[in-house]
């Protein structure tokens, strides 16, 4: 209806820029040469955006709105950008969840079928076509892997895998979340180590490769009667001085301080009922956790640093009863920068960096915007 489609411009256009709303796009070529390129998100996916769009909607009685994606169009003039918009479109868009429109976004149905899937033929060509999947697809398999998953399918269920569960132990083995070995046992010249390969660890860390925390200590020939986690749980446990959680729970904790706070008043009897605020002593400990983001912030920079900074801040939020978000630093770990108009006599220009990555200079960019995006929605310097 006329109030239905009123309602909607006014959640849409600009408080201060009415104006700059309309039914059909500012963008117009004007030129030869000139290309509109627009990005948006991938249809197959309801977005988070759309979601919080949808309720807003729906609060002010528009509940026949059933999803809103929000785009980007791009101008581009007669210049060099123009002569390769595929380029210029891979630095403006995320590539794991949105995706390039050459004729704009018509409607919700406007995306690929998925692809039917398919055997991989392991039984007749052995390892050669695990290894074809892995770099065709960017699966990531190492030898290690690739013997392990021959021996399932090949030795012990005699069957070709599909793509989809390749896929699917891809995701699980990966740098994000490869934790399945750290039970396994540790074998050095055909004798069976005693324990585990990640003995006694119980606070591994989420999203980090630690898998060699496990592994025996060698030093001058001579294996240390410890593993390497061992080693690093030791000064905790010989003298735990001031930590009141280590090794275990989302976070560690540090002895803190018994202070003064406003508390609302509680009645335990009546259970949890409003009450006035009054002082109340109690003890707060300082946590501290870190999170290793390295994957995600390697293929969409600014979405994987806002992830990585949520998932630390859950973690710490949820040690022990709960606690308070304070701050946070981020450090980020790159190739050469190039820096156009600043180079310097290290780096190497012949080297390429995989075109599934994110260049070291956009990693910077925008782990940094990312981090601090998230981190200014909860109030985290």
């Amino acid at each position: 209806t006329s109030d239905e489609h009123t309602k909607l411009e006014y959640l849409l256009r600009e408080t201060f820029a009415p104006e700059n709303c309309a039914a059909n796009s500012f963008l117009k070529t004007s030129g030869s040469g000139d290309s509109i390129v627009e990005v948006g998100p991938r249809q197959q996916f309801t977005s988070a955006w759309s979601t919080n769009a949808v309720s807003i909607c729906h609060a002010i009685g528009l509940v026949k709105i059933t999803r809103v994606e929000k785009s980007r169009r791009y101008h581009i003039k007669n210049t060099d950008a123009a002569s390769k918009p595929a380029k210029f479109v891979a630095l403006v868009h995320d590539r794991m969840t949105e995706c390039a429109y050459p004729s704009g976004i018509q409607s919700f149905d406007q995306h690929e079928e998925p692809a039917n899937w398919t055997t991989v033929p392991v039984l007749s060509q052995g390892r050669a076509a695990i290894e074809k999947l892995s770099k065709e697809n960017g699966l990531g398999y190492d030898s290690q892997d690739i013997d392990y998953y021959m021996k399932v399918f090949r030795d012990d269920l005699k069957r070709d895998p599909t793509e989809v569960e390749c896929f699917d132990l891809a995701q699980g083995n990966s740098e994000h979340s490869r934790h399945w070995f750290f039970g396994g046992k540790v074998v050095i010249d055909g004798e069976t180590m005693p324990g585990r390969v990640l003995d006694l660890a119980q606070g591994n860390s989420e999203h980090s490769r630690h898998w060699f925390f496990g592994g025996k200590v060698v030093i001058d020939g001579e294996t240390m009667p410890m593993t390497l986690f061992q080693w690093v749980k030791r000064p905790n446990v010989e003298n735990p001085t001031n930590s009141t959680i280590a090794f275990h729970d989302n976070s560690s904790a540090l002895r803190g301080f018994r202070h003064t706070a406003l508390f609302p008043e509680q009645f335990p009897e009546k259970g949890a009922v409003p009450g006035k605020y009054v002082e109340s002593k109690r003890d707060f400990d300082v946590t501290l956790t870190v999170e290793t983001h390295n994957f995600p912030c390697g293929i969409a920079p600014f979405p994987g640093a806002e992830t990585g900074a949520g998932g630390r801040m859950r973690d710490g939020a949820s040690t022990g009863k709960g606690s308070l978000i304070v701050a946070a630093v981020a450090g980020y770990a790159v190739g050469n920068l190039h820096i156009p108009g600043y180079e310097m006599p290290w780096e190497d220009k012949t080297f390429l960096y995989p075109s599934t990555m994110a260049p070291p200079l956009q990693i910077l960019i925008d782990c940094s915007n990312g981090a601090s995006d998230y981190g200014n929605k909860f109030g985290e310097p």
